[in-house]
């Protein structure tokens, strides 16, 4: 029996209002009203099937990253090119580095694979492993780690017998440049996924891609679902590709505000992990399940309870960073709840 995988934005199991969404890390701001209009205007789109393989948007990721389009995939979020390679790889050897987004664990249930699991201190440069495919999220979910990009390149070049799937969907929110993709279609060991979502504040939409070697595109294009990526999302990926959402004066603001709603929460007398980008675990000292049900029926305020994290105890919670007026709620809002529930201490 496969495990049951809980995720953040859960909202909608609740009957109350949700004011401020601290659970999901999309980008804060929301998404560019201007792409919001233009979608609007395309909606005509909706009566005609979308383009089987999206072509036209992996035509301009193409373009973009240089590289043959058979090493480009176009995908209903980054979560479909997770269970593509899962079903690829059916049946290998998979590692999967722990606490992190527990959809790569789920697809290689689905799929057979014989799974191990590490902290992120067993990636070192120079290391050599004895698995088909290595999984990473960099910067990771939930704890916005990072791993340095020459140690992973370290990493794909002593292992050629081992797949590197590197999940950068939260690259955009680091101020560091640890991408890949400037190797991107050059590596035959080298898969990387990207987001669309994230970045732009569309999870609804569902639209990410894969950037890899033409050879391992043209056999993961065989086994892709047609018409996976809806009209809609095909017209704002080009939009979104051609109008870059984050500016760096952004990234800095969307930092410092994310810096400080630490801090405050760290006054309260919650551990916080350190992390490289706006979202971020604390830990506790009430079970995280009481204190997201307080705050959301008290509150109307909706965090992520991390305890089905792997590794993560009862009482981690994941926060991402909003505006400072949301920020500020939740910090009165943690405050009136620690003090108000009976703390079992840790």
């Amino acid at each position: 029996m496969l495990n049951q995988f809980d995720h953040g934005d859960d909202g909608y199991k609740y009957q109350y209002k949700v004011k401020a969404d601290f659970s999901t890390n999309a980008w804060y701001l929301g998404p560019d009203p201007k792409l919001l209009e233009h979608l609007k205007e395309q909606i005509d789109l909706i009566e005609s099937y979308p383009e089987p393989y999206a072509e036209s948007l992996v035509q301009l990721l193409s373009d973009k990253y240089q590289i043959n389009s058979n090493g480009v995939l176009a995908l209903n979020g980054t979560i479909e090119a997770i269970f593509l390679i899962a079903r690829y790889f059916a049946g290998k050897k998979s590692r999967i580095i722990s606490p992190t987004f527990s959809e790569y664990e789920h697809a290689c249930q689905v799929h057979n694979h014989s799974i191990s699991y590490c902290g992120l201190n067993f990636i070192k440069e120079g290391m050599q492993t004895d698995f088909d495919v290595l999984w990473i999220c960099n910067p990771n979910n939930p704890t916005g780690q990072v791993i340095k990009p020459e140690i992973l390149f370290a990493l794909i070049r002593n292992n050629p017998q081992t797949t590197l799937v590197i999940d950068e969907a939260y690259v955009d929110f680091c101020m560091e440049d640890i991408s890949l993709e400037s190797k991107a279609g050059q590596i035959e060991n080298l898969i990387i996924l990207k987001s669309l979502t994230k970045n732009n504040c569309l999870p609804g939409l569902r639209l990410g891609y894969m950037l890899c070697h033409p050879n391992m595109g043209k056999r993961l294009k065989n086994i892709q679902s047609p018409w996976s990526v809806n009209a809609l999302a095909v017209e704002a990926g080009k939009y979104v590709l051609n109008h870059p959402r984050i500016m760096l004066e952004d990234l800095l603001a969307y930092h410092s505000l994310a810096g400080q709603l630490a801090e405050e929460i760290k006054q309260l007398g919650c551990e916080v992990q350190a992390s490289q980008t706006g979202y971020f675990l604390v830990r506790l000292p009430i079970e995280a399940a009481i204190v997201k049900e307080y705050l959301m029926k008290e509150e109307g305020l909706l965090i992520r309870d991390a305890s089905n994290f792997r590794t993560l105890s009862p009482y981690h919670i994941r926060i991402a960073s909003l505006s400072a007026e949301k920020n500020q709620l939740l910090v009165k809002a943690l405050q009136k709840c620690l003090s108000s529930i009976k703390i079992e201490r840790y």
